[in-house]
């Protein structure tokens, strides 16, 4: 039976680091769960959810949404710590070789893990079989934006013909394959023969404020990223990478009704445990997240970034992290 008690408190500790702005610092939220719980009955004690990009980006935001929706459901608190660097591999690789056996420590996981090992730079050793993928919680499809100012080009036909005269400059999370935003630009480039470059940051949210001072020129982000500033016209979308339109944005078009050519990319963005966390305990998180997926603040908090849920679990979740590998793998050559 859950503590009432302990309930009201993760609930109101929760709510404060997302009425924050999501941007606790790692080493404030790792405060508060330096010593483990004691053993007994899971869970006794707070829960660590690392997420392994900067805080402020939707990917953020929605893990600070679940946090507060899994602390309401287990009776515990459950605290978001932002661990970044290497695209997420810094956070990846900790918790797959530290000691996190426990299941005090849960990992943030996207369609990115899974393009590690193909990484001609900087191939990782780490695949899905070296963790226990719990449930999905969104599919955020890939957008394009521009300035609201912006006056060098306006829609999705002069902004090729822009950057196939003129290097274009985006950020993303990663460069190359292991990158979802990096690999759109190299599918325009590809096929339109633009000149689009990636400067590496260390989230979405890093990369959206050099985009709003000016220092790149366009914004390749995720549905969740951009949908406050779409809604407050701070930002025009020219098109969504998904093979319909999104109902948060019904007036933007598909990237195959505005160049002809049809693309799919979106961020399959979920939880896991390393291999060293217990089955009963693996099995209990996974039924929790299910039910705090249900928890109507938790949905109609989701909705104002624009994210469309999916709680897509085991097995089946980890065929959707594979599922863009093969298109990665033919954009990339």
């Amino acid at each position: 039976m859950k503590k009432i008690i302990a309930a009201i408190l993760s609930m109101s500790l929760a709510l404060a680091l997302v009425g924050c702005g999501g941007a606790a610092s790692s080493s404030a939220a790792g405060s508060d769960t330096a010593s483990k719980p004691a053993k007994g009955a899971f869970p006794s004690g707070p829960i660590t959810l690392i997420c392994p990009f900067s805080a402020g980006g939707g990917t953020d935001l929605g893990a600070r949404y679940m946090a507060t929706a899994l602390s309401k459901e287990l009776g515990v608190n459950v605290v978001v710590e932002n661990q970044t660097g290497s695209g997420g591999w810094i956070a990846w690789t900790d918790l797959i070789t530290g000691d996190y056996d426990d299941g005090y420590t849960i990992g943030l996981i996207n369609h990115n893990y899974v393009m590690g090992a193909l990484d001609p730079e900087n191939p990782r050793k780490y695949t899905l079989d070296d963790v226990q993928v719990l449930s999905n919680q969104v599919l955020d499809y890939n957008v394009i934006a521009i300035r609201a100012d912006e006056t060098r080009f306006s829609d999705m036909e002069s902004f090729i013909e822009y950057a196939k005269a003129n290097p274009v400059l985006i950020s993303a999370q990663a460069t190359g394959i292991t990158d979802g935003d990096s690999t759109t630009a190299q599918w325009f480039n590809n096929n339109f023969g633009t000149q689009i470059v990636t400067i590496p940051v260390d989230g979405a949210s890093d990369g959206r404020s050099m985009f709003l001072a000016g220092d790149t020129d366009v914004f390749f982000a995720s549905i969740s990223d951009v949908q406050s500033y779409y809604e407050k016209g701070e930002m025009k979308i020219l098109s969504v990478f998904a093979d319909e339109r999104n109902d948060f944005m019904p007036d933007v078009p598909t990237i195959e009704e505005a160049t002809g050519k049809s693309y799919v990319a979106f961020a399959a963005r979920g939880y896991f445990y390393p291999n060293s966390v217990p089955e009963e305990i693996v099995t209990m998180m996974n039924e929790a997240m299910q039910k705090a997926m249900q928890d109507e603040t938790y949905i109609k908090d989701m909705a104002t970034l624009g994210l469309q849920l999916d709680n897509t679990s085991g097995e089946e979740y980890a065929e959707l992290l594979q599922s863009q590998v093969e298109a990665r793998q033919e954009i990339w050559g």
